[in-house]
């Protein structure tokens, strides 16, 4: 095919014998908006491309493919009760995607935005501090109708958290280990040292053995899900909103989970990223 003409987020993009132009579109209702989450959307990548399509499009029917094959391998509706204005529709094979069309009312986006995205095309990301409590207000009231379903509301019952505690959450898996994305796990230890030392930590990680690593060497009370399965979704959903009761978080640069975190919390909460872009392979490559 010579000519393909697809959507992201608020980019319209012309591919024309392999060559590429991006045209910016402003946000604007349509009826019905479809959206493709793949397997390779985690949970923070998939709530901010709905949030994004809610926000920019304002539809009257979101209807989402949410891919179960990857590491998200529950359906959407079994982790989340949602609140919106519109109807979703939630379909868990990827046939569907070939009967949705781009119309006047209707719009297909294939590739969604996985950071927030405002009117005026602008991520807004915390490591770029340009998160303004009008913009935190505003998203907030749409992230607060992001409700976890009644079997994650039990998982989190399953501790006792105290009532002032600081959220921990290391990306370090395999999967960003390929891309150079795993962070060293003493800068963790030096953000723990900088807390006061009666602080509580609640560790969100996706193994056993960064959390035990944390717990031997970080000198502070650590604490965990008990008895946490790292592989269930159900546990990872309950770190998440965990996370955001937190009255402050300590996230890894990149993660969208830990962004999602902060953006569910009821309060501003704090929060200090630890990382960079400094071993990222992809950055690496572009530069040279």
């Amino acid at each position: 095919m010579f000519f393909k003409k697809y959507y992201h987020a608020r980019w319209v993009v012309y591919e024309i014998f392999g060559i590429k132009i991006k045209k910016k579109i402003k946000p604007t209702h349509i009826d019905t908006v479809n959206l493709i989450l793949g397997k390779n959307f985690g949970i923070g990548n998939r709530i901010f491309a709905i949030v994004n399509a809610i926000y920019g499009y304002s539809p009257k029917n979101l209807n989402i493919y949410w891919d179960k094959d990857g590491w998200v391998d529950e359906s959407f509706s079994s982790l989340f009760e949602c609140n919106f204005d519109c109807k979703i529709t939630e379909y868990n094979d990827e046939k569907i995607c070939k009967t949705w069309k781009n119309s006047k009312n209707e719009r297909t986006i294939e590739s969604p935005q996985t950071n927030l995205l405002t009117s005026d095309l602008v991520e807004r990301i915390l490591i770029n501090n340009n998160i303004t409590p009008e913009i935190e207000k505003g998203f907030k009231e749409i992230f607060s109708k992001v409700q976890p379903t009644e079997k994650i509301k039990k998982r989190i019952k399953s501790i006792n958290l105290p009532e002032k505690f600081v959220a921990l959450q290391i990306r370090n898996a395999p999967d960003w280990q390929l891309y150079g994305r795993n962070e060293s796990l003493n800068s963790f230890i030096e953000a723990i040292k900088k807390c006061p030392k009666d602080t509580v930590f609640y560790i969100s990680s996706m193994s056993k053995e960064v959390s035990d690593f944390i717990k031997e060497n970080s000198g502070c009370e650590i604490i965990e899900l008990p008895e946490k399965n790292y592989k269930s979704m159900t546990d990872a959903m309950a770190d998440l909103y965990i996370m955001s009761y937190a009255q402050k978080g300590i996230y890894s640069f990149g993660s969208t989970f830990g962004e999602l975190a902060w953006w569910l919390s009821k309060t501003r909460q704090e929060y200090s990223i630890i990382g960079s872009y400094a071993n990222w392979k992809w950055i690496k490559e572009d530069k040279k």
